[in-house]
């Protein structure tokens, strides 16, 4: 199976923090590979709430934003498929915002993120500010039915062997590293022919 950069990102942080964290939201935010892309999610009230950095994108519908969770969405879907993960059906971990590990409740419905952050999260008035009450993030809404991230992020995982292999052989397949020894053996038959024939000419 062949996966492209953003997958292989995803990956190779799964197989580095298993053991490490207890969900997938956990591995998201120890990698920082949401933080990197001014990405948070919530969930909250039966809604999932991504939020996008505004100096990053242009508006609360900007398909690089978006589109990179649900490329996440579809990939782990993907893996669960193939038997690469599987996800064990309870919760362990205490993640409140996917993308950053410094968050914690201040009371229901207001979450501080860093000390100087805090997302609202009063219905219809979903928000991420600043100490000074200024728009960090543009609020994107959705059902489960609309962006189906459900439990995915926060229950427990194991990784199979195959997909530990898969990442230590680089995301080369069994037959594509037989294929390049095979390439290799003969290339240096051909070499060691060649040798054999300019030295019989020689001697």
């Amino acid at each position: 199976m062949i996966f492209n950069s953003t997958e292989k990102e995803f990956i190779s942080a799964i197989i580095t923090y298993e053991g490490k964290a207890k969900s997938l939201a956990e591995v998201l935010n120890k990698s920082k590979l949401l933080e990197k892309k001014g990405i948070g999610i919530v969930q909250y009230g039966g809604k999932n709430i991504v939020f996008l950095r505004k100096d990053l994108y242009d508006d609360w519908f900007h398909n690089d934003g978006l589109g990179y969770v649900v490329e996440l969405l579809s990939l782990i879907d993907t893996l669960i498929k193939k038997k690469y993960i599987i996800m064990i059906p309870f919760c362990t971990d205490n993640v409140l915002v996917i993308g950053t590990e410094d968050s914690r409740w201040l009371r229901p419905e207001l979450i501080s993120v860093h000390g100087n952050e805090f997302i609202t999260l009063v219905d219809r008035m979903e928000n991420w500010l600043d100490a000074l009450g200024n728009q960090l993030y543009w609020p994107c809404k959705y059902t489960e039915k609309d962006l189906p991230i459900g439990n995915l992020f926060h229950c427990a995982f194991s990784v199979s062997e195959e997909l530990k292999e898969l990442v230590k052989n680089n995301f080369r397949s069994e037959d594509e590293i037989r294929f390049r020894k095979q390439q290799y053996l003969t290339w240096v038959s051909i070499i060691m022919a060649t040798l054999i024939g300019i030295l019989g000419v020689i001697l």
